[in-house]
C-alpha cells in the first residue's frame, strides 16, 4: 500500500462544466511532484504519540479480553459462525447512503456515480479504521478518489471538508439521540453523565470548526494539524488554500443541499445501529434495536473524540463494555460484538485499500505511459 503521503503527488485536471463551485482560472492544475520534503520534529513527535496511543489502546483490549473471559467470547463467536458473513453485504447500506449525502455536496459538478462513491466511502473507512494514518488519512484519500474522476482538488478538498463538518454535526445529534435512550435504562449507571459531558465538548469543538471556516478559513485551521500526522506534502491534494476557502464558503450557501447530506448521514448512522444490532442476533443473543442505537451511537462519540488513536484499539473495546453493560448486555456479549464487528471491517476494508491500491498502480503506470 502507497503511504498516504503519496496522495499529494496527483495531478488535478481541469474544472467540470456546470461546477457550481467558483473557482478561480488561475487555479493550479497540478499539484508538483518533487519529492516530499522530510517530516521536521513535530510531524515525528505526534506520530509517535500516535503509535503509543495505539499500543496502550491494543494493551487496554487485550486486558478486557483476558479480564472477561476469552473461551465465553469465543463461543458466541462460533455460535455465530459463517453467518457473520452476512455482515459484509449488510455494511454497504450504510455506506451507500453516506455516500448518497456525499453526491448530494457535488450535485451540477458531473459528480461520479453512487456506485463509484460507495466504493470510494468504502476506502476512507478503511483508511481511517485500518492503517495507521488516524482518521484523517481517510479524508485526504477521499480527496484523491475524486480528483481521480476529473475534479479539480480545490473542488474535492471543499467537498470532503463540508461533508466532515455537516459529519460532526450528525454525529452530535446522534450521539444526543443516544443519551435520551440511555436515560430511560435503569442500569445506566453514571454513563449519561459521561456520555453528556462528552458531548458539551464535541459541540464547542464543532462549532469553533464552523466559525473558524467561516471568518479566517479552513485551511489555516487543518494545515498545522495534517501537516504533523501525515506530512507537509499531503497539504497539496487540497489545492490552493485561497481557492479552497472559496470553494467551501461557496457549499456553505447551499442550505437545501447541506440539510439532504445531513439527512442522508442520519440515515446512514441508523443503518449502522441496525447492523449492530443484526451482529447482535447472529451472536445469539436478540437485543432491541433501542439498545444498539445506544451502543453504536455513543461508541461512534468516543472513537471520534479518540480520533487519535489508529483503529480505535481500546477505544471501541471499551466503549462497548461501557455503554453495553449501560443497557444490559453483559460483558462477554460487548467484547464478542467488537470482536466481530472487528472481523466485518477486516472483510470489507481489506478488500477495498487492496483495490484502491490496484486503481492507484494503474493510474500511476498510466501517466508514466503518457510521458
Amino acid at each position: 500500500m502507497h503511504d498516504i503521503g503519496e496522495i499529494s503527488n496527483l495531478k488535478a485536471v481541469s474544472p467540470e462544466h456546470g461546477s457550481r463551485v467558483p473557482l478561480s482560472p488561475t487555479a493550479p492544475s497540478s499539484a508538483p511532484t518533487t519529492p516530499p520534503a522530510v517530516d521536521g520534529g513535530p510531524a515525528r513527535r505526534v506520530r509517535a504519540a500516535m503509535w503509543g496511543a495505539g499500543a496502550a489502546g491494543l494493551a487496554l483490549a487485550i486486558a478486557l479480553l483476558l479480564r472477561t473471559g476469552v473461551p465465553e467470547i469465543l463461543g458466541l463467536l462460533e455460535v455465530a459462525g459463517w453467518r457473520l458473513l452476512w455482515l459484509v453485504p449488510i455494511h454497504v447500506v450504510p455506506m451507500a447512503l453516506g455516500a448518497a449525502g456525499w453526491r448530494r455536496l457535488l450535485r451540477g459538478t458531473r459528480a461520479p456515480r453512487l456506485a463509484y462513491l460507495t466504493w470510494a466511502t468504502t476506502v476512507r473507512e478503511a483508511v481511517g479504521g485500518l492503517l495507521p494514518a488516524s482518521q484523517v488519512g481517510g479524508n485526504v484519500a477521499g480527496v484523491r478518489l475524486l480528483v481521480r474522476r476529473a475534479m479539480i482538488a480545490t473542488t474535492a478538498g471543499a467537498t470532503v471538508v463540508v461533508e466532515l463538518t455537516l459529519w460532526m454535526i450528525a454525529q452530535l445529534v446522534f450521539a444526543g439521540a443516544g443519551l435520551v435512550l440511555l436515560l430511560g435504562y435503569s442500569t445506566a449507571g453514571t454513563a449519561p453523565r459521561l456520555v453528556g459531558l462528552g458531548m458539551l465538548g464535541g459541540a464547542a469543538v464543532t462549532t469553533a470548526f464552523v466559525l473558524v471556516q467561516h471568518r479566517w478559513g479552513v485551511f489555516g485551521l487543518v494545515k498545522r494539524a495534517l501537516a504533523a500526522i501525515v506530512g507537509k506534502d499531503v497539504l497539496r491534494a487540497f489545492g490552493d488554500p485561497t481557492f479552497l476557502d472559496r470553494a467551501i464558503r461557496a457549499l456553505y450557501g447551499e442550505r437545501r443541499t447541506l440539510a439532504s447530506c445531513l439527512a442522508w448521514q442520519l440515515a446512514a448512522m441508523l443503518a449502522g445501529a441496525t447492523e449492530l444490532w443484526v451482529t447482535l442476533y447472529l451472536l445469539g443473543y436478540p437485543s432491541s434495536l433501542r439498545a444498539a442505537l445506544v451502543v453504536e451511537s455513543l461508541t461512534m462519540a468516543i472513537q471520534s473524540a479518540a480520533f487519535f488513536v489508529p483503529a480505535g484499539l481500546g477505544t471501541q473495546e471499551g466503549s462497548f463494555v461501557l455503554f453495553g453493560a449501560a443497557v444490559g448486555l453483559p460483558p462477554h456479549v460487548a467484547l464478542a460484538l467488537s470482536l466481530a464487528t472487528r472481523a466485518r471491517q477486516l472483510l470489507v476494508g481489506v478488500p477495498a485499500l487492496a483495490t484502491w491500491l490496484l486503481a492507484e498502480r494503474s493510474s500511476l503506470a498510466g501517466q508514466g505511459a503518457r510521458s
